[in-house]
């Protein structure tokens, strides 16, 4: 019998927020921020959860990894390898802009590496993976996302209710 899954969850909170015109993982909707509603998404369906790029919420807050400034990948292996490094054995990451995330979110993305089909910054990743993505940022530099799922052979996964926020307009009113 093969042990339970014990997930980190992990948010993606660094960026620009350029297209949004401020700091949008602080913006406000039904009363809290952004990344206050992706922060109880996880929670609920994870052992733990860190914040990848900022520092929020008491949260342990992880600067990318194998280097700064990579953008989301380096947000995505940081949370691997604090993942590989304590115990975990998967972390589901999502960023800090994407409303409905479903609470059987890991569960519909179990084993992994699974991406949910077209928000692919809402993924499940077997820490495993971790010492092949710090190989392959390290041997190509900051690679794009996209590039890693197809290096992983991650699948994508139909995940229903997912709403991207990049503009002020894209907020539900």
């Amino acid at each position: 019998m093969t042990s339970p899954a014990r997930i980190l969850g992990a948010i993606l909170g660094g960026g620009a927020s350029s297209r949004f015109g401020s700091d949008k993982a602080l913006a406000l909707h039904e009363g809290r921020p952004l990344i206050g509603h992706v922060a109880a998404a996880l929670a609920a369906q994870t052992q733990a959860l860190v914040i990848c790029g900022r520092a929020w919420g008491g949260y342990a807050d992880l600067a990318d990894q194998p280097a700064p400034r990579l953008g989301p990948i380096g947000g995505i292996c940081a949370a691997m390898q604090y993942g590989a490094a304590n115990g975990f054995s998967h972390v589901l990451i999502a960023p800090c802009d994407l409303l409905g995330i479903p609470a059987d979110t890991a569960a519909c993305l179990l084993p992994g590496p699974a991406v949910a089909e077209g928000q692919w910054l809402l993924g499940l990743w077997p820490t495993g993976l971790c010492q092949a993505l710090t190989a392959a940022i390290l041997s190509e530099g900051a690679i794009p996302v996209r590039r890693w799922i197809q290096l992983s052979g991650a699948v994508s996964v139909a995940v229903g209710g997912l709403r991207n926020v990049n503009r002020p307009g894209d907020l539900p009113i």
